[in-house]
Formats: C-alpha cells, structure tokens, sequence
C-alpha cells in the first residue's frame, strides 16, 4: 500500500485535498479526497468533483482504545456519499455566487484598500494597554 522514502517513512495515501476531521469514539479521523474530476473552469479556475475519499485514523494504532460502537459509526459515517455532488476548487471560492465573485474582482482596488483600512480601525491592539509599541502604532 505504501512506498519507503529515503527518511524510513511510508507513505500512506495520496491525496488531493482534506474533506475535514471527524471524531468519534477512539479518536479523530481525516477524511481525504483521493480521487477527484475536472468539472469545469470559472475565469480562469479549475473546478474539480469529488470522486472518492479515504478516511484515516489518527493517532497510532498501539494506543488505540477500543470501543464497541465505533464500527458502528463508522459504517454510518462511510454512508454519506461524498462523491456524489461535492464540488471544490483550490482558487475559487465556491460558497459565494458567481455574482458576488465578479462583482469583488470588478471592485476598484481603491476600494478594496478602504475596506481593509476600515477592518484595521475597528480592531484593537491588545499590547495598548500595556504600552507596548507595535508595527503599527506608536505605543505610549
């Protein structure tokens, strides 16, 4: 299943991107996405389908505890179809609508700048208190 590198380590799975974490009874577990197909380009943006995943326990083995529901769980875990309508791309974001993406990427970037400024102005620095000079200030 895997190939020895020069450093003593296997490698265990090639993937093209993390689905996420799950955890369950006897620990966490990344679910990978080990397979995926070109679907689409969006202005320049490859959009890929997922086409199969692979889930790997965590932590090792040897410190494994079981427990007698987590098969269980996993089986309706793997139940969920992930390479049924699951979409990504490594460059686009895909939770807005195509609208908004055109409408930020046709925002002037004199705009784009103020937004940020604004962002800045409303934080606070937690080193004020203490009179500490950061980058952007000045300190006491």
């Amino acid at each position: 299943m895997g190939q020895k590198g020069s450093s003593g380590l296997f490698r265990a799975v090639s993937a093209f991107g993390v689905v996420g974490f799950v955890r369950f009874l006897e620990g966490y577990y990344i679910v990978l996405i080990t397979k995926r197909r070109k679907m689409a380009d969006i202005g320049g943006h490859a959009i890929y389908k997922v086409e199969d995943t692979n889930m790997i326990y965590i932590p090792n083995d040897s410190v494994r505890i079981t427990h007698p529901d987590e098969a269980r769980y996993l089986r309706i875990f793997q139940n969920v179809d992930l390479s049924s309508n699951f979409y990504f791309s490594y460059s686009y974001d895909l939770s807005h609508s195509l609208q908004y993406n055109l409408t930020v990427l046709r925002m002037p970037l004199e705009m784009l700048k103020s937004e940020t400024t604004q962002t800045r102005q409303e934080s606070f620095d937690i080193f004020e208190d203490e009179g500490l000079i950061t980058q952007g200030g000045s300190g006491r």
